[in-house]
């Protein structure tokens, strides 16, 4: 009867030496103390699991009040079904240490436990052991009993069913993360679980596997559909050991469908379309839809219209359906959609059909092996769905290698333009979108290029025109200009012949300076200059006078010689005494520096101004006459103040009136003669920029004006008086400083 106890214990012994499961065989004895009378003995049994072994063991616990010195107790364990029996022998040395041992003494030694007291504080008291023994191997499904001895006899006894059990644990679920949480409840055992979907057969197919050891009691699993068939599976390691099955999704309401159709899968057996969800015992019906898939890289599926298959128990007709790689079907569930393409696998199409985009239109290329009608119509991309455009044409082809056309028309060019093309025995319709990026970089460089020629084109006509117009210009007829210079200063000197070089260089006029004239040592200066002056002014040019201090004074000896002689015009036609008074005065101020003058400066001088005196009192105007004064030149009073019987000659400060004295030596006679717009337009513009360049070259042929120093006050007072006494009246003719 011992015989399967002792090999049971030799093996535990075995396995503890070895340290792998020291635990099996062992004896706790703990003393208690209490103020109430426990009713004694007690006795508990427990159903254990062993990672170490793949049966189970019962746990022994009783509770009993403590041995003497020298008095026993004894266990006995034995087994219904299998007949098997062993005991537990244990009996009290010492107040501190117990011996027992669990078979024959003979085959083992007795091992040593010590008693652990706890000791309270109480008035009246009670001390009892609670001995617990790990543990009674036993069977799964078999019933054990277990009776205490003492010297007296049976103390107590019990009988105990061991269920084939499985582990405890409890499953929460947070469904926005698709994760399951799982608390195990059983104690010093090792879990196996498993992430599974339970099928109709009640069997739980799974994916995931995770073992767990005893000192880890919470994990998480993550799962990738929210499903009502995911259910959690937890069993003890080891063979045809019986599994916990948890499915915490299978009585809840689930938001919506998306899970349940990535899940699913498709197939077509010949003109069936079969869908068959992850969960077999799944209720759920979508709606089913064709669509077409524009690119075969993404997922863009346009829908048909009037293309939903109706079908029963799962099953859809698909024998009227265009059965092409891009053709697919949408499934729709509470708001979500999943597309699947069955057709990809089906082989090549009876038809193809190409388009090629024109001027105004879509040229389509069909080709079908039978002979069948087909159906055209334009459409308009809007996000994922393609609204019909314009009228459906229609076209019958026959059945071989021979394409057909069909042309179908649009108003206008768009990238979102596209064109439904469908054979009208069949279901679900082909979109095909042609590509205008080409049409359009065409368009673009078409376009770049033709106004590259208008440019062109414009600048070769502008370059013809211009040469013309200055060629015109160059050619033309100009009215001669007669410069006068009137000081001997290098500063004035430079500056008029700047002028006259410019007029010349840049103006292509006639441009006569005594400096220049080769012919006025033969003649002489007056000569000279009564024959230039009697020449330009015939030839309608302009004599410019360049006015400067000497020039004043030299016109003021000339009024004075006039006025003496009795040849002064004025509207009295005398001098009065006071304006004799103011003359003097004037003439002492002006004629302070003796005037430094060369046999040509001012003998040309003096003939110009009495050409100039000799205009004034022929017509009172001088016509053909100017005076040119330079900004900056001479800081003398007497360069800005010209007298009054000079204010009807035209007067030109340079070059800030350098434009106006242009306009008043006119414009060539060969450009007032031409009638064309372009050429007159040309001209002035030509103009323009040539007297813009010689004002830039008077610019820098002028000296800069310096800083004068500040004047006192007493010589601006002085200064003012002179001024005040030299100014003559308006109403006579003697000289005015304006």
């Amino acid at each position: 009867m011992y015989k399967a106890c002792f090999v049971a214990h030799v093996a535990v012994l075995f396995v503890g030496f070895t340290g792998s499961c020291s635990t099996r065989d062992s004896l706790r004895v703990r003393e208690e103390w209490t103020g109430a009378e426990r009713g004694l003995p007690k006795l508990r049994l427990r159903t254990l699991h062993w990672q170490d072994l793949l049966d189970v063991c019962v746990r022994v616990r009783l509770s009993v009040r403590p041995l003497l010195p020298n008095e026993s107790l004894m266990i006995e364990w034995s087994d219904s079904e299998s007949g098997d029996s062993c005991s537990l022998h244990m009996w009290k040395r010492s107040n501190n240490t117990l011996r027992w041992t669990s078979w024959d003494d003979t085959l083992l030694q007795p091992r040593k436990a010590k008693i652990q007291k706890h000791v309270r504080n109480v008035t009246s008291h009670q001390a009892f052991w609670i001995v617990r023994y790990d543990c009674f191997p036993a069977q799964p499904g078999s019933t054990v009993s277990v009776s205490v001895h003492s010297h007296s006899g049976v103390l107590i006894s019990r009988s105990y069913s061991i269920e084939h059990t499985v582990p405890k644990a409890s499953v929460t679920v947070d469904e926005h993360a698709k994760r399951f949480t799982v608390r195990v409840e059983t104690e010093q055992s090792a879990v196996e679980i498993s992430l599974c979907y339970n099928n109709s057969h009640a069997e739980c197919e799974g994916n995931y596997f995770n073992k767990t050891e005893p000192e880890v009691k919470t994990f998480n699993l993550s799962f990738p559909y929210l499903i009502p068939c995911v259910c959690v599976q937890l069993w003890f390691p080891g063979p045809d050991s019986r599994r916990n099955t948890q499915c915490p999704l299978k009585e809840k309401a689930l938001p919506h469908g998306g899970d349940i159709l990535s899940s699913s899968s498709v197939k077509v057996r010949g003109s069936v379309l079969e869908w068959k969800p992850l969960c077999p015992a799944d209720q759920s019906d979508p709606s089913v839809s064709l669509c077409w898939r524009i690119h075969t890289q993404n997922s863009y599926c346009v829908p048909a219209p009037n293309a939903t298959l109706r079908g029963t128990r799962r099953q859809y007709n698909v024998s009227a359906v265009d059965k092409h790689p891009q053709m697919c079907v949408k499934f729709s569930l509470n708001g979500s959609g999943q597309v699947f393409c069955p057709f990809e696998s089906e082989g090549r199409s009876e038809w193809s059909v190409a388009v090629v985009p024109g001027s105004l239109h879509l040229l389509l290329l069909l080709r079908s092996s039978v002979a069948a009608s087909f159906a055209a119509q334009l459409c308009i991309r809007d996000g994922e769905t393609c609204v019909s455009q314009g009228n459906i044409i229609s076209r019958r082809v026959d059945g071989g290698a021979a394409e057909a056309e069909l042309s179908v028309p649009f108003t206008f060019l768009s990238s979102a333009l596209c064109v439904q093309v469908w054979r009208l025995d069949l279901r679900g319709r082909r979109i095909l979108c042609p590509d205008f990026t080409h049409r359009r970089w065409g368009l673009i460089i078409s376009t770049a290029v033709t106004l590259l020629a208008a440019v062109t084109v414009l600048v070769c006509i502008t370059c013809y025109l211009f040469k013309e117009s200055a060629s015109v210009w160059r050619s033309a007829e100009r009215r001669p200009v007669l410069l006068v210079c009137s000081s001997d200063d290098a500063a004035h000197i430079a500056a008029v012949c700047s002028l006259a070089s410019g007029l010349q260089g840049e103006l292509l006029m006639d441009v006569r300076l005594a400096q220049w004239a080769s012919s006025l040592a033969q003649l002489g200066p007056v000569p000279w200059l009564y024959g230039q002056c009697q020449a330009v002014q015939k030839a309608g040019g302009l004599v410019l006078i360049a006015w400067s201090p000497d020039a004043h004074q030299a016109f003021l000896r000339r009024a004075k010689s006039d006025w003496v002689a009795g040849s002064q015009f004025s509207e009295t036609g005398l001098y009065s005494a006071a304006e004799e008074e103011e003359q003097r005065c004037c003439d002492g101020e002006w004629m302070e520096k003796p005037v430094e003058s060369s046999f040509i400066t001012a003998p040309v001088l003096d003939a110009a101004l009495c050409c100039l005196w000799t205009g004034l009192h022929s017509d009172g105007h001088a016509r053909g006459f100017g005076l040119v004064c330079f900004q900056g030149l001479n800081n003398n009073s007497s360069s800005t103040y010209i007298p009054k019987q000079l204010r009807c000659v035209p007067k030109y400060c340079l070059p800030k009136d350098l434009s106006s004295l242009l306009r008043h030596l006119g414009e060539p006679t060969g450009a007032q003669g031409s009638g064309r717009c372009w050429p007159r337009l040309l001209s002035k513009a030509l103009a323009f920029f040539m007297w813009r360049q010689l004002a830039r070259r008077l610019k820098a042929g002028l000296p800069v004006p310096s800083k004068t120093k500040r004047k006192t006050l007493m010589q601006k007072k002085q200064q003012s008086k002179v001024v005040s006494a030299c100014l003559c009246s308006k109403k006579h003719s003697a000289p005015e400083l304006l």
